[in-house]
């Protein structure tokens, strides 16, 4: 861990530490001369290891929505440089890129150090920073004016449904009253209001508001629709999650794929599943990684292949 100076003051920067590096690896199975889609470069840590399996003939597609940490990712990759083709876009935006078919499709969908590290993303409770919390700083509106333009009900539904929070319509009216401005004027406002649960709580609030301004839940139904479409026979896609919103939306998709159409008369197989699931349940980090990488204890790999 090492201490960076930002805006007359300093912040830890915890090292990135890849999520489930071992289990996505032996579960994709990279391999030799393989085109990998990356939906989520991040610091590239991921793709280091995709990279390394796939070999010189391989080739590595990454998307990150952070020019931040594209340009980090760009410097880390360096000695992989002419075997990749990275792009700074959403994941969302997919479809427009006209990518070719890959054997391998994966996404960790969990927040990059810097992200949580640095305090003027507006990220986390723990800094007091501006009421940002957008992954692309160059697109759309931070969430203190979001805030601002909307209405009760919907803030109510963004606790609600993102946060999964009860007293979502009391917290609302408390924020829009308040219109917070900065990461500890939104604090103050979840303390007044859950009092004693307010530590508890305010990740979830946190959360329910980063998902409302990215468009999370959006972007990850469009790359669970078209991603599967760009496999090749044999191909591979895996998606690590951090919360039920998430993950149980790959595992819908991923049962439909995985499910054969049946006669409604006679219940036999009409046509076969086009895919085939890797993971029966979701793979979870070891004891060891969650105490060595607490970030990584949330984390739920599930992982599909395509058979035709």
């Amino acid at each position: 861990m090492r201490l960076v100076l930002c805006s007359n003051f300093l912040y830890m920067v915890s090292p990135h530490i890849p999520v489930l590096l071992e289990e996505v690896l032996r579960t994709l199975a990279p391999a030799p001369g393989e085109r990998v889609l990356d939906c989520t470069l991040g610091l590239g840590g991921h793709a280091a290891a995709f990279l390394s399996s796939i070999g010189q003939q391989g080739e590595y597609i990454g998307i990150e929505a952070d020019a931040t940490n594209l340009s980090s990712a760009r410097k880390n990759l360096r000695p992989w440089y002419g075997q990749c083709t990275l792009y700074h876009t959403n994941f969302r935006d997919i479809p427009s890129l006209l990518l070719p078919q890959v054997e391998i499709v994966f996404a960790d969908l969990g927040l990059s150090s810097p992200h949580l590290d640095n305090p003027e993303r507006g990220f986390s409770f723990r800094y007091d920073a501006p009421l940002d919390m957008r992954f692309d700083a160059s697109y759309g509106e931070p969430a203190s004016v979001m805030i601002k333009g909307a209405s009760a009900e919907e803030l109510t539904r963004v606790f609600s449904v993102y946060g999964e929070l009860e007293r979502s319509k009391t917290l609302a009216s408390m924020v829009l009253q308040s219109s917070p401005k900065t990461t500890q004027d939104l604090r103050r406002i979840v303390e007044q209001c859950y009092v004693w649960r307010a530590p508890r709580v305010l990740p979830q609030v946190f959360q329910a508001l980063r998902i409302w301004v990215n468009d999370e839940c959006g972007a990850l139904e469009q790359l669970l629709l078209f991603a599967p479409t760009l496999l090749k026979p044999g191909g591979r896609m895996g998606i690590m999650s951090y919360h039920s919103l998430e993950d149980r939306a790959v595992k819908h998709i991923f049962r439909t794929l995985c499910t054969p159409c049946r006669d409604p008369l006679t219940g036999a197989i009409a046509t076969p599943a086009p895919f085939m699931r890797l993971t029966k349940k979701p793979v979870r980090p070891s004891a060891s990684e969650q105490e060595h990488n607490p970030r990584s204890r949330s984390a739920r790999f599930r992982a599909i292949r395509r058979i035709a």
